[in-house]
């Protein structure tokens, strides 16, 4: 971050300054236990925390500068230590966004957004490495893809930084063209248009229309990047939705798209082998993540990369180095085990793809841990059917279904008598059973949506291993 004065932030953000407005901002937390010695620390409100609540915490650990709306909480502060400075606005999250959009206009630099139902978060790791290799790049981080991680992400723009990164989430309707409104990205990449959120947004055509919002303010010299392969996603439907009035670059496995993926293989080693092919070149991948899945987000960052110049030599180059994203597919030996984490989220796209990863390798025994999936409205019994049927068809020897609506891939599971089926509402009811099962040789994948718990189990599963090792 390039520093910035209490002036500047106070202005952007239409904030009265309490305090000593002499102090320079050199960083920017909403989390105080990560605040320090010349940051501002943003006291954010949110749906089950105040983050007046930990400004002391902040203050403790060094942080003299805070974004506030409470006085109580300022006169604290104040009182404290007068040599500290408060920017007192009517609501934090507004005055965030605003020096945020302030603070990024300072920077001639390329804006690229990404949006879909899922391989967001690849896709980003992916185009930030492609285009990271050519020119300096910055980019979301984690899974910092609302409101808040979009204003953080403005910050880590430096002085030489030439190209931006977006990864933008949603949940409703208009949340997409909120952000849009003040990023204005100059390209933006649509993974897919799937069934995620589709009992908050109630049809796959809502969905589709938050997902375009993300081209509210494209013109003829903005740029779309797509996944042909999604059914709402050919040129038709995107000319039909949106008047087209922009250029476009497609993505996918059929023929008569701009880059086309080819021949997508796991590698004996673990990772992924692919061709990516235009009317000039073609050039084979190689990757070192799990799951097939990938290639096609690998692509879309290739596809970008282009958009600015990266030639394709320079991005195999770039992906044969990416790392995977934590709680994506993400594997690890320990004591004889191989523990896959796909715990970021759940939806029926992406179990079964985390499903086909567990058929392509090897293990002398194959374990699905695998929990409810959230969110998906009229389609939650038919989406769990769906893993269900796929569970049975696997390689799958041993499932654990846990939750309610994954008694549907219990059931589903059992058509396959080979397959060992535990099954309970609660996690904590079978965690016992699974930690006692894992032997030397296991294969072991962990998924479900967040609210499950299965993260934690990962995590508890992770340690248990390394401690017996």
């Amino acid at each position: 971050m390039r520093p910035v004065s209490i002036d500047f932030l106070a202005s952007a953000a239409n904030a009265r300054v309490l305090g000593n407005a002499d102090r320079i901002v050199k960083g920017v937390q909403i989390d105080s236990r990560e605040a320090g010695e010349g940051d501002l620390f943003v006291c954010v409100i949110g749906d089950f925390k105040d983050g007046h609540d930990y400004a002391d915490g902040a203050y403790g650990n060094g942080c003299r500068v805070f974004l506030m709306s409470e006085q109580k909480a300022a006169d604290a502060i104040l009182q404290r230590d007068p040599s500290a400075c408060v920017l007192m606005a009517e609501d934090t999250q507004i005055a965030f966004r605003d020096m945020a959009k302030a603070y990024l206009d300072q920077f001639d630099v390329k804006k690229l957004a990404i949006t879909g139902s899922v391989g967001k978060t690849s896709t980003r790791t992916y185009t930030a490495a492609v285009i990271g290799s050519r020119y300096p790049t910055q980019s979301s981080q984690k899974n910092l893809n609302t409101h808040l991680g979009l204003c953080l992400t403005c910050f880590r723009a430096e002085e030489d930084t030439r190209v931006m990164v977006f990864e933008m989430g949603m949940d409703r309707s208009g949340e997409i063209a909120e952000y849009v409104d003040w990023i204005r990205p100059d390209t933006a990449i649509i993974t897919n248009i799937g069934i995620t959120h589709l009992e908050r947004l109630g049809s796959r055509d809502a969905i589709a229309d938050a997902k375009y919002e993300i081209l509210n303010h494209f013109g003829p010299d903005n740029l779309l990047i797509y996944n042909a392969d999604s059914d709402y996603l050919s040129e038709e439907e995107i000319v039909r939705r949106t008047g087209g009035n922009f250029r476009r670059f497609s993505v996918g496995t059929k023929d008569g798209v701009d880059l086309q993926l080819l021949n997508v293989n796991t590698e004996r080693a673990g990772g992924i082998r692919f061709t990516l092919k235009t009317k000039d070149i073609a050039l084979d991948y190689s990757m070192p993540v799990l799951g097939e899945h990938n290639a096609i987000d690998a692509a879309l960052a290739v596809a970008a990369g282009l958009s600015l110049n990266v030639p394709m030599t320079q991005a195999v180059k770039a992906l044969a180095e990416v790392k995977p994203n934590p709680r994506r597919m993400n594997a690890v030996k320990l004591g004889g085990v191989y523990v896959i984490d796909d715990t970021y989220n759940a939806s029926p796209v992406s179990m079964i793809a985390a499903l086909d990863v567990m058929d392509q390798i090897r293990a002398e025994r194959k374990i699905a841990i695998l929990a409810d999936m959230l969110e998906l409205g009229e389609m939650e019994r038919e989406g769990h059917l769906e893993v269900g049927r796929r569970v049975a068809d696997s390689s799958i020897d041993v499932l654990f279904a846990i939750g309610p609506r994954a008694k549907a891939y219990a059931d589903c599971a059992a058509a396959n008598e080979r397959i060992k089926i535990y099954y309970a509402e609660d996690l904590a009811e079978l965690e016992p059973a699974i930690q006692r099962m894992l032997l030397t040789g296991d294969a072991v994948l962990i998924k479900g949506s967040n609210i499950t718990g299965v993260a934690e189990l990962a995590q508890r599963i992770r340690e248990k291993l390394s401690w017996e090792r």
